[in-house]
């Protein structure tokens, strides 16, 4: 047994070289929850026809990017070959239903391995390093969780739409629509008592001023979801477009912070 998950896990450079976790940093493990939910919403959107190419592509290019940063980032040490083996797991079954296998196997495997890899990512980036001055470390924090739920929020409506989404799903996108806003908020005008400072220069407010005005937009999308009103394509569809942009600005943003 040790020798097979030792195999898997040579995949992700578990059994090799590799820096120390403790060398990974809070947007490292973020950015690997950001992959988890892609892939799993491009997966997802493939089962409405939603154009296909493109999804096919997010699958194939986030499932390689999730997998090589798995090892390469030497974040799957020796005692966390079950973490790689979840990575293994969720990306096999992603590429197999993308190749037309839509057999029920692999779609169940599919949903149980994404809200477990999530969760493991949140405790990673609860406990690791930050690489930004001390005084921003809260702030740069609440950024990482925002990019992550920008995925999230994609991967919950396509759920919903599909028929696919688990039982709570409701609830818990309610409760992470309340998690954006404030943690948005905070970001902007500092919360002292939360340990979050105010934006720290002109680009960073303007950015999360552009985050802000596709939050207004994306906001009622995600609410009505979250009442249990049915979910309509095209709403799916913007979504996906206005969550990746506001990745892209919270990525700017994580850029600027990092610069300081």
């Amino acid at each position: 047994m040790a020798h097979l998950i030792c195999a898997v896990a040579l995949a992700f450079g578990a059994c090799g070289p590799a820096d120390s976790a403790g060398t990974v940093t809070i947007r490292d493990w973020a950015d690997q929850a950001v992959l988890v939910h892609r892939v799993t919403k491009s997966v997802c959107l493939l089962f409405v026809g939603s154009s296909t190419s493109v999804h096919l592509d997010d699958v194939a290019e986030s499932s390689a990017r999730l997998m090589a940063r798995s090892g390469t980032l030497g974040i799957m040490a020796a005692a966390d070959l079950k973490l790689a083996a979840d990575v293994a797991t969720l990306t096999r079954s992603a590429r197999q239903i993308a190749a037309g296998d839509r057999h029920t196997v692999a779609v169940s495997l599919l949903l149980k391995t994404n809200p477990v890899l999530s969760s493991r990512y949140r405790e990673k980036r609860a406990h690791a390093q930050s690489d930004v001055p001390a005084e921003f470390h809260g702030s740069f924090a609440a950024v990482q969780d925002l990019r992550v739920l920008s995925q999230k929020f994609q991967r919950d409506l396509c759920l919903f739409l599909t028929d696919l989404a688990l039982d709570g799903a409701a609830g818990a996108l309610s409760d992470d629509i309340v998690s954006f806003e404030q943690a948005l908020e905070q970001i902007t005008k500092g919360d002292a008592a939360a340990g979050l400072v105010a934006a720290p220069n002109i680009h960073i407010k303007v950015t999360l001023g552009k985050v802000a005005a596709k939050w207004k937009t994306l906001k009622p999308i995600l609410l009505a979801a979250a009442r249990g009103e049915a979910v309509d394509s095209r709403d799916a569809q913007l979504a996906s477009v206005l969550g990746d942009a506001m990745l892209a600005n919270l990525d700017d943003i994580s850029d600027r912070f990092q610069a300081l």
